[in-house]
């Protein structure tokens, strides 16, 4: 093997993997059961290192174990939207205007643009990179604490972002224009414009969640 070559994960984490890459594909507003063999099948894995992919993830409170029935994934509620966003806005406003006094952070969002219109024809990994954007920004702030507190939002803006862009005609092509906002305000090192494009981008996200019709009973 390549010393260049990165090994390949382990079982646990092969399975690990696929349960996050499934959980954070789901419709926010939908719930599921995830059994052990179904997963391990599915996975191509056995079913301990299911189990410890299943903890890992009940850890980080995306899912719950039911006794005698397996893995459930619970739906998200408004009320889960309103903290989300709630955490971001006051995380993202604090980073962005931090990291537009210097304005170096522009050419790399601008990368982490640019793969994301590529991605526009793929609602999971166009909130990949969505995600990858914001998490840059608050990264460059400094911050290990607040940068933490932001990952732990990381699967419940994945579930939304997806069902954002599935169900609310244009909102793809609208969230390049508004993430170029953001880039073209830290290229300037303008933190006030920052803080304004930030805010019109999670207003409008936020207006556009609360405008799908839902499963949840409100």
């Amino acid at each position: 093997m390549s010393i260049f070559q990165k090994p390949a994960p382990t079982a646990p984490e092969t399975a690990y993997l696929w349960l996050r890459k499934e959980i954070s594909s789901l419709p926010w507003d939908q719930e599921a059961f995830l059994s052990e063999n179904a997963i391990a099948e599915a996975a191509g894995v056995s079913r301990t290192p299911v189990r410890e992919a299943l903890l890992r993830l009940e850890a980080a409170g995306l899912l719950r174990r039911v006794p005698h029935k397996g893995a459930y994934v619970p739906a998200l509620t408004p009320q889960d939207i309103d903290s989300m966003m709630e955490v971001r806005q006051v995380i993202e406003d604090w980073a962005v205007r931090k990291v537009t006094a210097n304005g170096h952070l522009g050419p790399e969002l601008e990368q982490l643009l640019h793969t994301q219109e590529e991605s526009l024809a793929d609602p999971v990994a166009f909130i990949e990179w969505d995600i990858s954007f914001h998490k840059q920004i608050v990264h460059a702030a400094g911050n290990p604490a607040l940068e933490e507190l932001y990952d732990s939002q990381r699967f419940k803006q994945q579930r939304m972002g997806v069902k954002a862009v599935q169900d609310s005609q244009g909102r793809s092509d609208h969230v390049v224009e508004e993430h170029r906002a953001i880039v073209e305000a830290i290229r300037s090192k303008d933190s006030q414009q920052a803080s304004a494009a930030v805010r019109n981008h999670l207003d409008s996200t936020l207006t556009v969640l609360k405008a799908i019709p839902t499963r949840i009973q409100r």
